[in-house]
């Protein structure tokens, strides 16, 4: 399986590639998820220089120049989660509020893993993805911190599957 395969889940949904034509949905989508789940890990702004870095401007730039991004497309063609990783670094995973406890940023890591085969992955977590990062295998790196405005704590995974296929 490779990384642009489309990948059909349950219900209708689809696992595939971000394209340029869906990255105002995807802003979008982020945007409403984050002031419903993480708002209060930001200060004013924090806030801003989020809003700017999901939107479509600095989407299409991070895809453009080596992020790779995978979404969940619903059976009604909305974008109800997504993905992006440049190098070792999650940079976004999110899902939205209605299509929570269906595991799919589970499955959307899981994707990342089995195409990318990657030997470690950092993320600054949200206090709303920490027990998921946990969940996954990841571990913090420090404490809990406030950087230009964002609380976060930056997380480590490692692939203990590398080598033992």
């Amino acid at each position: 399986m490779s990384f642009m395969e489309i990948v059909l889940l349950d219900n209708g949904r689809a696992i595939r590639p971000c394209g340029i034509d869906d990255i105002e949905d995807v802003s979008q989508m982020v945007i409403s998820e984050a002031k419903r789940s993480i708002a209060s890990d930001f200060n004013e702004k924090g806030w801003d220089d989020f809003v700017d870095y999901v939107s479509f401007d600095q989407i299409l730039k991070r895809l453009v120049t080596g992020s790779k991004a995978l979404l969940v497309q619903e059976e009604d063609d909305r974008i109800s989660g997504y993905i992006e990783i440049n190098g070792g670094q999650i940079l976004l995973l999110f899902i939205a509020g209605y299509a929570q406890k269906h595991h799919l940023a589970t499955q959307l890591f899981g994707r990342v893993v089995r195409t990318l085969s990657p030997s470690e992955l950092y993320v600054n977590a949200s206090t709303q993805g920490y027990d998921f990062y946990c969940s996954q295998g990841f571990v913090p790196l420090g404490d809990w911190r406030e950087d230009e405005g964002v609380k976060h704590l930056a997380m480590k995974w490692e692939n203990d599957k590398m080598g033992n296929d």
